[in-house]
C-alpha cells in the first residue's frame, strides 16, 4: 500500500516553508540597510572631510562646502551651494535617507573656510533608514571643521604626539622673487642632507607648488610645500608633513631666509623672522 499527503499535512508543509522564506527576506533584508546605512554615514564624513581638506589646502582659492538634502549631499566650490562653479552629487540608496538636519544659523549647507578650514554652520543630522526610524547614523560637525560619528568624538587638540601634518605660516616677506627651495635635515650623528630643489615658475610668480620626497638615512621624507597666496608684501604658505611617515628633523629655507625648522617629532617649530606666524587648522 501506498499512502499519500493528506491535505492538512500539505497544508502544514507549505506554511512552514513560507515561514522559511519570509524569515530569510526580513534578515537579508535587515543585513542591507546595515549596510546601505553604514556605507551612506561612511561616505558622507568621506566627502564633508574632503571639503574641509580641499579649504585647508586652499583649493582653486576658494572656501569649499557641502550641500545636504533629504536623498543627496553635494560637495561644492564657493561659500554657498546656489551657484556654485563646481559641483558633485553623492545619491543615497532608495531606502536611505537624511533627516534632522540642525545646523547653526538654519540652512542645510556646511561651509567650510579657506586656511582654517573651520565652519560657522556646526550642528548634527541623523542618516537613518526609512523603514526603520530608529536605525540611524548620527554624524556631529563642531566649529573647528572636524567631523564624526556622534559618540565617537576624536581627541581634542593639543593631545597629538606624532600625528601633525598640516601648517600655514604667514610670512613678512615674499617668495615671488626667490629662486631656491632648500630642505636640510638632521640625521645625527650623520652630516645633515641638503636638497636644493629650483623654485618653477620662474620669477615672479604668483604661484608654488612643490610635492617630493628625500631619501634620509635610508628612510623616505615626503612633504608638500605650496603657496595659498604670494603678493609682493607676504606670502601665506602651506607645508603638510604628516609625522607618521617623516621621521627626521628640517630646516626650509627660500634663497638665505629660513621660514621653520621642525625636529624628528614633530612636537616642536622654530620660527624665524621671516617666518612670521604660523596657525595649525
Amino acid at each position: 500500500m501506498r499512502r499519500g499527503l493528506t491535505l492538512i499535512e500539505l497544508t502544514i508543509s507549505v506554511a512552514i516553508i513560507a515561514l522559511v522564506g519570509l524569515l530569510a527576506m526580513a534578515s537579508f533584508v535587515q543585513s542591507r540597510n546595515v549596510r546601505d546605512l553604514s556605507n551612506s554615514g561612511q561616505e558622507l564624513l568621506s566627502i564633508l572631510r574632503q571639503a574641509q581638506a580641499k579649504a585647508l589646502a586652499g583649493e582653486n582659492n576658494s572656501a569649499w562646502g557641502v550641500h545636504l538634502e533629504g536623498a543627496r549631499f553635494v560637495l561644492f566650490r564657493g561659500t554657498a551651494f546656489s551657484g556654485a562653479p563646481f559641483i558633485e552629487e553623492f545619491v543615497l540608496p532608495a531606502n536611505i535617507e537624511m533627516v534632522n538636519i540642525t545646523l547653526a544659523g538654519g540652512g542645510t549647507d556646511v561651509v567650510f573656510n579657506r586656511l582654517d578650514g573651520k565652519t560657522n554652520q556646526a550642528g548634527t543630522l541623523d542618516v537613518r533608514v526609512k523603514s526603520a526610524a530608529n536605525n540611524t547614523f548620527a554624524v556631529t560637525i563642531d566649529g573647528s571643521g572636524k567631523v564624526y560619528q556622534t559618540g565617537t568624538a576624536p581627541l581634542p587638540t593639543g593631545t597629538r604626539i606624532i600625528d601633525t601634518r598640516h601648517r600655514n605660516f604667514t610670512l613678512a616677506g615674499n617668495i615671488k622673487n626667490s629662486v631656491t627651495l632648500t630642505l636640510r635635515f638632521s640625521d645625527p650623528p650623520n652630516p645633515d642632507t641638503i636638497y636644493p630643489v629650483v623654485m618653477t615658475p620662474v620669477p615672479p610668480r604668483t604661484t608654488f607648488d612643490w610635492t617630493g620626497t628625500v631619501v634620509v638615512g635610508g628612510q623616505n621624507q615626503t612633504l608638500r610645500i605650496h603657496a595659498l597666496s604670494i603678493s609682493d608684501s607676504a606670502t601665506t604658505l602651506s607645508v603638510d608633513r604628516d609625522c607618521r611617515k617623516n621621521t627626521k628633523g628640517v630646516k626650509i629655507t627660500f634663497d638665505t631666509s629660513d621660514v621653520a625648522t621642525y625636529d624628528a617629532n614633530c612636537r616642536d617649530i622654530t620660527l624665524w623672522p621671516f617666518g612670521g606666524s604660523v596657525t595649525e587648522p
